[in-house]
């Protein structure tokens, strides 16, 4: 009887280190909630992003290259399981796809060159490679201030091969749709000279260009 006793509590013992191991304190979840998904960085580039793609695609998130890609048949397993390693290794920091089946149109990743921390400073060789090999377009764009969603309209329709459709000029905050309306002479009624007209001052002008602007 007492060997059973003395080989139960051997046995809590050993359990009970085992799982100190593994557990760390005790505790099997030593984990928290980040304070947000995405760094500042990511954050704003993403609204610019979403702005410069409106509809026209769908935008994914750090998205793992093997989501991406599959290997084509005929390999060998030692290839296979190289290659899959890899590409559970690489994440990919923008993916646009076709809104309507959400095939993949393009893959952008973020470059600060400045740090090699939280982005991709150096361009990786096998994500543009396999990229490349699957006839993915790759864009990577510099981390910098003062981008405009235009901006990245342009680079990704650049990147595309699409034409980059420039944004119509503004006048004061309003799109100018077109010339505006020569100002006529004034004649009197019976005489055949023409009277100078007189200078419209700015705010004039603005009055006339907004009205011309709303009922065209």
């Amino acid at each position: 009887m007492e060997f059973v006793l003395l080989l139960i509590l051997l046995l809590v013992v050993v359990v009970a280190l085992v799982a100190h191991r593994f557990t760390e304190s005790g505790n099997p979840f030593p984990l928290q909630k980040k304070s947000s998904l995405f760094s500042p960085v990511e954050r704003s580039f993403m609204q610019l992003l979403e702005k410069a793609v409106a509809t026209e695609y769908k935008i994914l998130n750090r998205v793992k290259l093997a989501d991406v890609m599959e290997l084509k048949g005929g390999i060998s397993g030692k290839t296979r399981a190289s290659t899959m390693l890899k590409l559970n290794a690489k994440y990919l920091d923008f993916v646009l796809c076709d809104p309507a089946d959400f095939s993949v149109v393009a893959v952008l990743d973020l470059v600060n060159n400045s740090s090699k921390e939280g982005h991709k400073a150096v361009p990786d060789w096998f994500v543009n490679g396999a990229l490349d090999a699957a006839g993915v377009p790759y864009l990577r764009m510099k981390i910098k201030a003062g981008y405009t969603a235009a901006d990245i309209q342009a680079a990704i329709a650049a990147r595309l091969g699409k034409a980059v459709t420039k944004p119509e000029p503004m006048f004061k905050g309003l799109v100018k749709k077109g010339p505006t309306r020569p100002v006529r002479s004034l004649k009197p009624a019976n005489s055949g000279s023409t009277l100078p007209v007189p200078a419209l001052s700015h705010s004039q002008i603005k009055a006339q260009q907004t009205a011309l602007i709303q009922a065209s």
